[in-house]
């Protein structure tokens, strides 16, 4: 029977999601699905609806069998690197046969063909590549204009992309996965309209938070849109004071930091290339607040959300020096959460895996003596916990060193 992989957020778990899980049951019967997910900062360089372990019980009360973190120094990065931390992650295990994820696209074979061009990277299409970057397009733009035409009509969607991006690692780095690729059903992540079927997780993130600030009630309105455990949850840790988180919160600090920061500090952020140190630091001075300074920033070269991961990359002080460890893979299992059949699948891993698993952060010690190269990883980990919990709505709530403190959730 296979064991599937999944490489999520699931901010927050709604039901597109829900369908993609039955899809799966349905269609290959597997013996278990283990989740890789994305802890409480995120790819689009933004802190998450609610931390980590409230996303991680949302997937295990839905038919998730295990959850593993994806270190933040993937988590928080470009599709390429969050794609790669995640699907080693999955390997690592020993035991993940297959990597489902959902398409916009009924292409597959192109999907795949595309996949192989990139992977194999003909010397013509890196030329052109370069050549687009120097005239200023974002590394994006200048891959789908670098790409063979035929490729086009499947490079429109985010979620195209990271699907391409999966299936590119998978042939580079010649991988044992069985790619399983579902048709998405519901709206894309720039669609704010809840009245469709299945709306974005950034519609129902948007409705939350926008004026009035009436999360509770808001919930209400959200019942064709999350499962009833997902609304129990988010209503659980609105009521406690633990949420909802938004980038918007993050002003003040980011300010602090950017103002606070010189050109040379700010050059040994991951990403920060081309001289836009000096923009960064001169626009920091000339703006009050971090809306207006990513406007003012943002360029056909430098998107917003490449802009936005850099003042996260900032805040976790994520320098191109803790980038290189990622070429090596991800250096443990952070294990988040389990039901009975996923303890039964962590029997197995403990036999089959590569990777020590880590369920809580007093065994870090232990590990850190015969794995030295989990530090950089784990400290990042934890930090970026500890400036999470720093946005909590009720100041009583934000204790630091979480990670040492809670267990996985076991439902």
């Amino acid at each position: 029977m296979p064991i599937i992989g999944i490489i999520a957020e699931y901010n927050p778990f709604h039901q597109g999601h829900l369908y993609h899980l039955r899809t799966i049951q349905k269609e290959l019967s597997p013996q278990g699905i283990i989740c890789v997910l994305g802890g409480n900062f995120l790819q689009r360089g933004e802190p998450a609806l609610v931390n980590k372990w409230a996303r991680c019980a949302m997937a295990l009360q839905q038919g998730i069998d295990l959850v593993f973190e994806l270190p933040v120094l993937y988590a928080t990065r470009s599709a390429y690197w969050f794609a790669r931390g995640g699907i080693e992650t999955l390997t690592s295990t020993g035991i993940t046969t297959h990597l489902a994820f959902g398409v916009e696209t009924k292409q597959n074979i192109l999907l795949k063909k595309a996949a192989a061009y990139l992977a194999s990277e003909p010397k013509a299409y890196q030329q052109k590549l370069q050549n687009l970057l120097k005239q200023g397009l974002s590394y994006p733009q200048a891959r789908t204009q670098a790409l063979p035409p035929e490729f086009l009509p499947i490079l429109q969607s985010p979620n195209n992309i990271l699907g391409l991006t999966y299936l590119q690692i998978i042939q580079e780095l010649d991988l044992n996965l069985i790619p399983f690729i579902l048709k998405r059903k519901g709206s894309d992540y720039l669609n704010k309209d809840l009245s469709r079927l299945y709306p974005s997780a950034s519609a129902i993130r948007h409705h939350l938070i926008s004026p009035p600030l009436n999360f509770i009630e808001k919930l209400q309105t959200l019942k064709n849109s999350l499962p009833l455990e997902t609304i129990t949850i988010l209503a659980q840790e609105f009521s406690q004071g633990r949420a909802p988180i938004y980038f918007k919160q993050l002003n003040t600090q980011l300010m602090t930091l950017l103002r606070r920061s010189t050109p040379e500090k700010l050059k040994q952020i991951i990403e920060i290339t081309e001289g836009l140190e000096n923009r960064i630091y001169r626009l920091a001075h000339q703006t009050t607040d971090i809306q207006e300074f990513l406007k003012k920033l943002k360029t056909k070269r430098f998107t917003y959300t490449r802009l936005q991961r850099f003042l996260i990359h900032l805040l976790l002080d994520y320098t191109k020096e803790a980038e290189l460890c990622l070429e090596k893979g991800p250096p443990y299992l952070r294990l988040l959460g389990f039901t009975d059949r996923g303890q039964k699948l962590l029997r197995q891993i403990k036999l089959k895996g590569t990777l020590p698993i880590i369920s809580r952060g007093a065994q870090i010690d232990h590990h850190l003596k015969k794995h030295p190269e989990i530090f950089p990883f784990w400290e990042k980990d934890v930090l970026a916990t500890n400036l999470y919990t720093l946005l909590y709505p009720n100041p009583m709530t934000r204790t630091a060193n979480l990670d040492y403190q809670l267990p996985p959730v076991n439902v």
